[in-house]
């Protein structure tokens, strides 16, 4: 039962008594671990839960009291309801699990609306909660208080709270949070430095897609699509810090024409649908690694319409036509990492999303234009032919 709750405890920086860590994003969603766990942020000041049919009535009271009691003297506004929409930041699920060493836990699928904020953190909307009604983990959902726990638990876990430093993890003062790790029966609310911690975090994220024009070399100009500092499409959870590192963790590294953009998948109700573009993409060069199928000459880019399908014909007219050196993952491959369903691995195995926010490089009048992005790791090739840039990038793949 010790190992029963969430994630490995984390050594970080003190928050003035407080023995754990501060807010932020942990661990990788992608490792291949059972069942799949990693804690992002919020994206904004509104926390939206839905209640999923699966969840217990006794565990959804357990969530609107936490919301409430624990959460509402934050300054997040924490908003319960039962239709899941593009604007849902946590779907809570229950269910026997099975005794897979996890009581609950939270978890941002490779296929949500996510990415990187300003202050280096994974933030992520549908993020799922899960509680794990297994016979093994009774202790956690047997009584009004046990339940209390895991739901302000689990909830900060989703806004980037971390656990705290308690004995016998590791050294730090022993204090009333639901935040603690391993304890059946804990806390039931947050400790004053969980508020602090919540209250003094920018939770904020790259707007919505807009599109606007990046000024190309020799006053032309190459329309672009851009998430607030960097490309549409990506769904990023990975932080490169070089190019090496950035060719290292694309599954594809292809130079390709955008041929044609259609209507793509769509998740969620019907009525509140997130959709997709489906954007073909001629492969002109396999620059690093490999298509999900060896003998491809075209791939599909996955974009979010976050304003709906009415985007389609401006992403048609920003992108049709236009070649680019794209560093890609294959949502499939991800979904494998993950450890998920071999059904979900097959459906998605054909679509790909941009590693990071900015992970692409235009070709304009044969120069390259660099659009805005989070890292800057490819400012360095702005205005510079687009041959010599493609090189460039073949060679550290190389390396």
């Amino acid at each position: 039962m010790a190992a029963a709750l969430l994630l490995t405890q984390l050594t970080a920086t003190a928050f003035g008594e407080h023995g754990g860590g501060e807010i932020g994003s942990i661990l990788n969603c992608d490792r291949p671990v059972i069942p799949p766990r990693c804690t992002s942020v919020g994206d904004d000041l509104r926390h939206h839960v839905a209640f999923d049919d699966s969840l217990t009535d006794e565990l959804a009271t357990a969530l609107r009291g936490s919301m409430a009691d624990d959460y509402g003297p934050t300054r997040l506004s924490l908003i319960a309801g039962e239709t899941v929409t593009p604007w849902t930041d946590v779907i809570a699920y229950s269910g026997d699990y099975g005794d897979n060493g996890a009581a609950a836990w939270v978890y941002c699928p490779s296929g949500s609306v996510q990415g990187i904020n300003r202050a280096g953190d994974r933030w992520c909307r549908h993020q799922e909660m899960h509680f794990n009604l297994n016979p093994r983990f009774g202790l956690f959902f047997d009584d009004g208080a046990s339940r209390d726990h895991v739901a302000c638990h689990e909830l900060g876990h989703t806004l980037g709270l971390r656990h705290w430093g308690n004995p016998p993890q590791s050294d730090g003062p022993a204090a009333a949070t639901c935040m603690n790790t391993n304890t059946p029966n804990g806390p039931t609310t947050l400790h004053e430095f969980d508020v602090e911690h919540i209250d003094a975090y920018a939770y904020q994220a790259p707007r919505s897609p807009a599109f606007r024009l990046v000024q190309a070399p020799e006053g032309s100009a190459v329309a672009s699509a851009s998430t607030g500092g960097g490309l549409v499409g990506a769904s990023e959870v990975e932080v490169p810090t070089s190019l090496a590192s950035l060719v290292d963790v694309a599954d594809v590294v292809v130079r390709g024409r955008v041929t044609a953009v259609e209507p793509g998948r769509a998740f969620g109700p019907r009525d509140h649908a997130l959709h997709y573009a489906a954007v073909t993409v001629s492969i002109d060069q396999l620059v690093a690694g490999r298509t999900a199928m060896a003998s491809a000459s075209t791939l599909t880019l996955e974009i979010p319409l976050f304003d709906g399908p009415r985007q389609l014909s401006q992403l048609r007219s920003a992108l049709i036509d236009t070649e680019r050196l794209m560093f890609l993952r294959n949502k499939g491959e991800s979904a494998a990492a993950a450890g998920l369903p071999v059904d979900a691995q097959r459906d998605d195995r054909a679509f790909y999303r941009l590693v990071t926010f900015g992970s692409e490089i235009l070709n304009a009048g044969s120069q390259a234009v660099i659009p805005p992005d989070e890292s800057g790791l490819l400012q360095r090739f702005a205005g510079m032919p687009f041959d010599d840039v493609v090189a460039s990038v073949g060679a550290v793949a190389g390396d």
